[in-house]
């Protein structure tokens, strides 16, 4: 494996964590901030809806990366 082939595998490995990650996290804020969010203060709620916008970020940035590795690797991307 050539020095450019680990780093796209490491970045893959990495962008696939981060995703699921910030997928969870999405999933939370979201549930926080709507169906629940009579069971939270409003300092929390305002978080909560602040959170979405800024995972909502890092969700599309993993996903982009993730797609790049992807491409690098030679792997089908999707």
């Amino acid at each position: 494996m050539t020095n450019t082939t680990q780093r796209f595998q490491t970045l893959l490995t990495a962008s696939n964590i981060v995703l699921a990650l910030t997928f969870i996290a999405m999933i939370a804020s979201i549930i926080i901030a709507y169906p629940l969010a009579e069971q939270f203060s409003l300092p929390v709620q305002i978080a909560a809806h602040l959170g979405t916008i800024v995972i909502a970020a890092f969700l599309k940035i993993s996903y982009v990366t993730r797609c790049l590795a992807q491409y690098n690797l030679g792997l089908e991307v999707r």
